[in-house]
């Protein structure tokens, strides 16, 4: 039962969490491993309150950002709901080779953005300007016969990675999911709705 006005801190038998919700996502995340005894393991969890995002999203985001990548610049694609349908949006901005500024968008459910023909890597930039409840990805390589792609939940600065197919339906193609999971963590995914 969450208690704090924007999160809360959860113990459990391996160590304290993060835990945070909002309309659309529900996630806890590790702040710091510890093994306590006599309390059950929690885990990280995440589950979209609203339902994995439909492949017709992917596929706008993929082309987006594929549009962009041949002038070797970062795009950043935001995906809202409304309270019915998901929606991509491309929104105005000064791009550059490996920066983004943007005004930030209300109600947003995954930021993602391209690394181009880079690694689908978050960059410390990435980690410093994440700071929201919400979903957040990078797609990389792209034009190679192996583009990549990583998301990840966000709780105001602290990160878990999430499988692509957690936050989208279908089939991701030839994107290779840069998921994976941490040492001795074990990532419990709650049934969408």
């Amino acid at each position: 039962m969450p208690r704090g006005l924007a999160y809360d801190y959860v113990l459990g038998g391996d160590g304290l969490f993060i835990a945070a919700r909002n309309r659309h996502l529900d996630v806890r995340i590790p702040v710091a491993p510890a093994a306590v005894r006599g309390l059950p393991a929690l885990y990280s969890s995440f589950a979209l309150r609203t339902g994995r995002l439909p492949q017709g999203i992917w596929k706008d985001i993929v082309a987006v950002c594929c549009a962009w990548a041949h002038t070797e610049r970062e795009v950043p694609v935001v995906v809202v709901h409304d309270g019915i349908i998901y929606r991509a949006l491309r929104h105005s901005q000064l791009v550059g080779r490996t920066a983004i500024h943007y005004r930030p968008i209300e109600g947003v459910v995954l930021e993602m953005h391209s690394h181009h023909r880079f690694a689908a890597r978050f960059s410390p930039t990435d980690d410093a300007d994440e700071q929201g409840l919400r979903l957040y990805g990078v797609v990389g390589r792209l034009g190679s016969p192996t583009p990549e792609v990583a998301l990840r939940a966000g709780v105001y600065g602290h990160f878990s990675p999430v499988p692509w197919e957690s936050v989208f339906d279908g089939d991701r193609g030839a994107f290779q999911d840069m998921w994976t999971e941490g040492e001795g963590q074990q990532l419990l995914l709650a049934p969408s709705v």
